[in-house]
């Protein structure tokens, strides 16, 4: 079965980031697998949130040095995936797909900063 795209604008594959869901009951940490405009994916190891719960995180993207702290989302989509780990076998983990709530100035130029670094930082999107 193949799924088709939702996601309107071009993904960044990221070598090196990570985000820390700001859950009221346990602080999760994730590896970010790709980043555009309108969110972001991560796999964890337990994300129990359910698809379009509100969450808040800070993302770091450590290859191109960026920080993004206190960033709102939604959950949009969850899937399960395992992950070979070294002389532990198959774990489970779930992958999330998160949209992003309107971002502040900064972060919203920060993100464009990444995403089009060859693009004027003025323009319009």
């Amino acid at each position: 079965m193949v799924q088709s795209e939702r996601r309107k604008n071009n993904r960044l594959k990221v070598k090196k980031g990570i985000t820390g869901l700001l859950t009221p009951d346990i602080p999760q940490v994730g590896k970010i697998i790709d980043i555009s405009v309108d969110g972001f994916s991560f796999v964890c190891r337990e994300c129990d949130l359910p698809v379009n719960s509100p969450v808040e995180m800070d993302i770091l993207i450590m290859d191109k040095d960026l920080f993004f702290p206190n960033v709102s989302g939604i959950i949009v989509a969850k899937s399960v995936v395992y992950d070979e780990v070294i002389n532990c076998g198959p774990m489970r983990m779930k992958r999330c797909g998160v949209q992003f709530k309107p971002l502040k100035a900064n972060q919203r130029l920060k993100l464009h900063s990444l995403l089009f670094p060859d693009k004027n930082l003025n323009a319009s999107w």
